[in-house]
């Protein structure tokens, strides 16, 4: 379908202009989803599905130099090539830097693909029945009123093309599930390949755990700065998605966010000296693996803070010319994110450390926040007091202070929960009870 579609590319005309270079990248999918919605699994709200998806994205470099983007559907691809052409000729536009096009490349090999997770894509659901099973054990015996979740497996391939003569193809499996308790706190996981049943009951274990002690009412602390520990589920929804957010190539080159362009290879640390966030697409049968990007850059590892220092922002061809410098790998999934820093405390050093404070399950609002001061201020409607080593009952409140001041102080500290890629965050800051 791909070759069918660039040979009616290659010979298209429009406006007297013909296409002098391209890229097209596209993927073909199948899917299977089971959900459960208050304790009914399969339900006409939450179905058993399987479908198939067909896509591509393109990037066309007309004769006279104007550019254009945009993504196909299967029928487009296969029926309608002439007429996408001729809509993506009426929206082209200028772009000098845009005019990229990759060529071939030495390309790394990363183990994608699961044979378990293919099987369950085509329909074959048998091994979520002990899933489901223990969801329900555990259901029973917290005494939950109710749970809602999901269950999901897809594989795809994928095939890039360009005028330049690269083509390349790949293709991959992915696997999730979450499970909410009572609807209102959840947790899952997410590979190309099946959690272990070991790692699937520990997790369920830690929700149970979790969702029993906000059953159960706690002691306010007074209004203040105090100890706050940030479970991972917080660190990554807010901490790093405003650095990674920040570290942009467009918000970068344009100036919009809290750093800027001539930092980036300075000796002056912007965080905390001992802090690094870096990417690793290279790890087998993570979500965020991969060989190459949708623009045919290779898969690498990379730092863009080291030692608290900016070494490079997310560039993508784009902006990688407009700030000078190579093209990264980009983050597609937080599992191969890492950010590092000093030595780590345990759950249980981490809740001694944080006594008489809170650890805040979630926020509400982090995308609401002005990412390029740090300032926030965020509701808390899950959190749990501090008592002794160990979280104590509900609490509710709101979070605020300054990200950048917290990952440039010294309270900063690194804490390792049990099962969790992104460590917690043991930092001071304002809590608010309501």
């Amino acid at each position: 379908m791909l070759d069918r579609f660039i040979e009616k590319l290659q010979a298209f005309r429009c406006d007297g202009q013909s296409i002098r270079d391209w890229s097209v990248y596209q993927s073909e999918s199948r899917r299977l989803s089971l959900g459960t919605k208050d304790r009914q699994t399969g339900v006409v709200h939450a179905p058993l599905t399987v479908s198939e998806g067909c896509g591509a994205r393109y990037l066309l470099v007309w004769s006279d130099g104007r550019i254009s983007r945009g993504s196909l559907e299967r029928r487009q691809l296969d029926q309608d090539a002439d007429s996408a052409l001729a809509q993506a000729r009426a929206v082209s536009f200028e772009d000098p830097d845009s005019d990229q096009v990759q060529g071939p490349g030495d390309f790394p090999e990363v183990d994608l693909h699961d044979g378990g997770v293919a099987r369950l894509a085509g329909g074959e659901v048998e091994p979520l029945a002990g899933r489901l099973a223990a969801i329900r054990q555990v259901v029973e015996s917290g005494r939950f009123r109710t749970w809602s979740g999901s269950f999901g497996g897809s594989e795809a391939t994928a095939r890039l093309r360009t005028s330049r003569g690269l083509d390349l193809g790949g293709r991959g499996t992915s696997f999730g599930w979450h499970a909410t308790l009572n609807g209102e706190i959840g947790d899952g996981f997410g590979a190309r390949a099946m959690d272990t049943d070991q790692e699937f009951e520990a997790r369920l274990e830690r929700l149970s755990d979790l969702a029993s002690r906000l059953s159960l009412p706690g002691d306010p602390p007074q209004a203040g700065v105090m100890p706050v520990l940030l479970h991972p589920n917080v660190v990554e929804n807010f901490v790093l998605g405003t650095l990674l957010g920040n570290l942009e190539g467009s918000g970068v080159v344009n100036g919009e966010g809290f750093f800027r362009k001539e930092q980036f290879g300075s000796q002056d640390p912007v965080l905390r000296t001992d802090l690094n966030l870096r990417l690793d697409p290279l790890v087998p049968m993570k979500s965020g693996s991969y060989r190459f990007t949708a623009e045919g850059v290779p898969a690498n590892r990379c730092h863009f803070i080291e030692n608290g220092r900016l070494v490079q922002p997310v560039l993508n061809l784009k902006y990688a010319r407009r700030f000078g410098s190579s093209p990264t790998p980009v983050p597609t999934s937080l599992d191969t994110v890492h950010l590092e820093g000093p030595p780590e405390l345990t759950e249980k050093q981490g809740f001694e450390a944080a006594a008489g404070g809170a650890m805040v399950l979630s926020v509400l609002g982090a995308h609401t926040q002005d990412a390029s001061s740090g300032d926030f201020s965020l509701s808390s409607p899950q959190a749990l007091g501090i008592a002794g080593s160990e979280a104590a009952g509900r609490l509710r409140g709101t979070i605020s202070g300054n990200l950048f001041e917290l990952l440039q102080s010294d309270h900063l500290t690194l804490v390792r929960f049990e099962g969790e890629h992104t460590p917690g965050l043991l930092v001071r800051c304002r809590f608010d009870p309501k």
